[in-house]
């Protein structure tokens, strides 16, 4: 059996809720430590995966049940020299190698866990593991270990992709940055080549990009990884330090230079590290939203400087925004919907002096449906919508309130008498649409609302336009009423 110093964890291990009982005592036999343990293999729980993973590596031993959690395309590297497994055979070999000499149960706790999904389907995990070992004189000893995980939806399983295992340094010192310091230093411990091929798969392993400025006006570049150039569009360093002209702001999206300035400042003055989001730009002037983590350190030059992992969001901002537009949108014009308008115009109400709110309605609309189809029906509420979006401003709140009702709130209004006059003509230019394209329908559209400088609730709003809207359709049908309050 190995001894504990010289135990080495081959390809990491997972981030697990086991608690595996006591181990001061006797060497932990199979089965003499109880596990409450079930989960399904095709849970698709990324927590109940890693679980999983954990059980089978350190407690079972067991080679096969640990390698049906991988893909073919695994990569894990491991705490001792030469553990590095680039696909699942060089794993098994790997595996194969330590149960052979170490085929006892692992008892194990953890001491730090937390996972964020890095894109769908896609999770990034994070562990401490505290290992009980026995060592070749009889006693325990406890080895601990950190666990950076790669976990990947694929065909309805939750697999582990990527894996890296480390040890904490105990000849680190306080504020030293790892890579920085590794790298620097290393000549004395590993030759260039060595050197190269590791941080080689360092960066495959990374989600994103690094980069590196001096803590100076402008982030003056001192460093910038392969995966950051590609990202970014750019074929090599200097091509991205010409276009940049040497600083790190200038590859920030003018619009978000300054927030960063900001909340750079604000966390470094509280501590060393800072996280933000924003838009970077690309070798071709477009931009991608990217997720900025940094940290304060020293430069080889003995400078203050920050390095940060840099990770593409565009898809999931992207994402995020689509699904706010739909939350926030009638689903067949794409103007606000009921619910939008109302949180739009309480904003826009605390900010105005005066305002028309002016309701619509569709006259005769359940005729469209009823003679020409609800298909045509469609076509008549999309028509409407672009004519009161070519009628009224960008600023003017536009939204449809349901069915055949619609509205809008004008804010900062002084001159209601040219709106009125708008909306005459938005009556007239329907009315003569319906005429020419939906003739049997003999529709109208009917306007009521109010002006006002004194603020109010949506709800109040809405019961003082419907009156006049109502007040509108008893007399005359195809007209609009505006009331001074």
């Amino acid at each position: 059996m190995l001894s504990y110093k010289s135990v080495s964890v081959l390809f990491g291990g997972g981030c697990s809720a086991f608690q595996t009982g006591a181990v001061s005592g006797a060497r932990p036999q199979r089965g003499g430590i109880v596990l409450e343990y079930r989960c399904e293999e095709n849970d698709k729980s990324v927590r109940t995966a890693v679980e999983t993973f954990l059980h089978r590596y350190f407690w079972l031993r067991d080679v096969e049940g640990t390698l049906a959690l991988v893909p073919d395309n695994v990569y894990s590297i491991g705490t001792g020299e030469g553990e590095v497994a680039l696909d699942k055979q060089a794993m098994r070999r790997l595996l194969e190698q330590e149960t052979a000499l170490m085929s006892d149960p692992i008892a194990y706790e953890i001491t730090a866990y937390s996972q964020r999904q890095r894109a769908p389907g896609v999770w990034d995990c994070f562990c401490a593991l505290r290992l009980h070992l026995e060592a070749e004189e009889g006693t325990q000893a406890e080895y601990s270990i950190r666990l950076t995980l790669g976990m990947r939806e694929q065909d309805g399983r939750i697999l582990l992709d990527t894996l890296h295992a480390s040890e904490p340094s105990h000849s680190q010192e306080e504020g030293e940055f790892f890579p920085i310091k590794f790298i620097s230093e290393g000549s004395g411990q590993v030759n260039r080549k060595t050197q190269r091929e590791l941080l080689e798969i360092i960066e495959q392993i990374m989600p994103g990009g690094i980069i590196g400025g001096y803590l100076e006006p402008g982030f003056p570049l001192y460093v910038a990884n392969n995966s950051l150039l590609q990202m970014a569009g750019y074929g090599s360093y200097p091509e991205f330090e010409e276009d940049i002209g040497g600083l790190v702001i200038n590859s920030i999206h003018p619009d978000d230079r300054d927030l960063v300035n900001r909340e750079v400042e604000k966390a470094l003055a509280n501590g060393d590290q800072y996280e933000i989001e924003y838009r970077m730009l690309c070798r071709d002037k477009s931009s991608i939203w990217v997720h900025d983590i940094g940290r304060r350190t020293v430069a080889l030059d003995g400078r203050q400087a920050i390095i940060s992992v840099l990770t593409d969001i565009s898809e999931q901002v992207h994402r995020t925004a689509h699904l706010k537009w739909e939350a926030s949108s009638d689903p067949l014009t794409g103007i606000y919907n009921r619910k939008a308008a109302e949180e739009q115009i309480r904003h826009a109400m605390q900010a105005c002096t005066s305002y028309l709110f002016v309701m619509f309605d569709l006259d005769n609309f359940k005729k469209v449906n009823d003679t020409y189809g609800h298909q045509q029906g469609d076509v008549v509420l999309n028509a409407f919508v672009r004519q009161m979006l070519h009628t009224f401003r960008r600023t003017d709140i536009v939204c449809r309130l349901g069915g055949d009702e619609f509205a809008v709130f004008i804010p900062d209004l002084y001159d209601v008498q040219a709106v009125k006059n708008k909306i005459e003509s938005l009556i007239s230019a329907y009315q003569q649409m319906m005429e020419t394209d939906w003739p049997s329908a003999r529709a109208a559209l009917s306007a009521g609302g109010i002006y006002s400088q004194t603020p109010r609730s949506f709800a109040e709003l809405y019961k003082l336009a419907d009156d006049v809207l109502y007040e509108v359709k008893n007399e005359e049908k195809g007209r609009a009423k505006i009331l001074e309050i």
